[in-house]
């Protein structure tokens, strides 16, 4: 989910990538250095030898104060799959046995479920286990067949002495619903010394920005982008210091997330009429099996995985809010 901070935030990163379109590491449109900033200066921005008086030049990004309108989010606040995560490990049931298998090279990743699939005779009926990027065909084996009333496995194939056994692999899904939709106001600040250097940057990105009617936010959905003024504001000319304010109201939505692997095991009754019925299936694996936990976690990962291929790649932030390349 995304709130006004993160929000703030890529319009941050927005106005890094219409500044230095060759990435951070590049040369500016000005051509000279300029400090893309999620919050206000800093004292060491106006006082160091790195500071605006030596040809440097700011952008900030903050929130500004002002009563903004009212939006009402979706009747009733219905849930909605927004995204799916598919599995890259499956099974192979060959006589009774499953075997795990890993898909190529990409990252492990998914829910395997093994039932016994002939009558009962007491034991444990199931066993599941969440796949994690560290796993390998054989540890997941072991992990079912340690959760199996005599599972015993051969490499990656898992087994059960005297028994069928049968298997399924299923991956993730994210259902999300919109809990709030708000419109916050933003104020993007152009500073400098150089009045010709402010006219050039406020130029550039007024005019990018204006082709924006949606900016991507780090939750992977969008913002709605609106302009709403701009202003001067010169009552430090005295100091050498020039500014420009543009205030954009960006509406966006707040959202409930919640994850969950597809449906591995499940038992019911058929109903024949006369009083005949029949059941099928087999229980899933009790509350106390590792899979909820494990699955949650196995998803995080694959999330922050698929993250790398953002909107804002390479972007990240400092402890200062400045936007900074990734990993630096």
């Amino acid at each position: 989910m995304t709130d006004a901070s993160k929000v703030g935030l890529a319009l941050a990163y927005n106005c890094a990538q219409v500044l230095y379109p060759q990435g951070l590491s590049g040369v500016s449109v000005t051509g000279r250095q300029v400090v893309l900033r999620r919050g206000w200066l800093l004292p060491s921005d106006l006082f160091t030898a790195q500071n605006i008086r030596n040809n440097i030049d700011f952008v900030t990004v903050t929130m500004a104060s002002r009563k903004m309108p009212e939006w009402a989010e979706p009747l009733g606040r219905p849930w909605r799959v927004q995204q799916k995560v598919e599995p890259t490990v499956g099974v192979v049931v060959t006589d009774g046995t499953v075997e795990i298998v890993f898909s190529g090279t990409a990252t492990p990743a998914g829910v395997v479920a093994v039932w016994l699939d002939d009558m009962p005779q007491g034991g444990e009926p199931s066993a599941a286990y969440a796949v994690t990027a560290q796993d390998t065909p054989e540890t997941v084996a072991a992990a079912l067949a340690a959760a199996l009333t005599g599972g015993v496995t051969n490499g990656a194939v898992v087994s059960v002495s005297g028994r069928v056994l049968n298997g399924y692999a299923g991956g993730y899904g994210q259902s999300v619903r919109v809990t709030r939709r708000q419109a916050q106001l933003y104020r993007v600040s152009i500073w400098t010394a150089d009045a010709t250097a402010r006219e050039t940057l406020a130029s550039v990105l007024d005019t990018a920005l204006a082709e924006q009617s949606w900016i991507s936010t780090l939750d992977g959905r969008e913002a709605q982008l609106r302009f709403q003024s701009v202003e001067d504001v010169d009552t430090m000319q005295n100091e050498a210091l020039y500014r420009r304010d543009y205030f954009y109201e960006l509406v966006f939505d707040t959202l409930q997330v919640q994850w969950a692997s597809e449906m591995l095991c499940g038992i019911g009754n058929l109903s024949a009429g006369e009083g005949l019925s029949a059941s099928f299936g087999v229980l899933a694996p009790g509350v106390a099996n590792q899979t909820v936990t494990a699955a949650l976690e196995a998803m995080q990962a694959v999330v922050a995985a698929q993250a790398v291929a953002s909107a804002y790649p390479g972007l990240s932030v400092d402890r200062f809010g400045t936007v900074v390349a990734l990993g630096s």
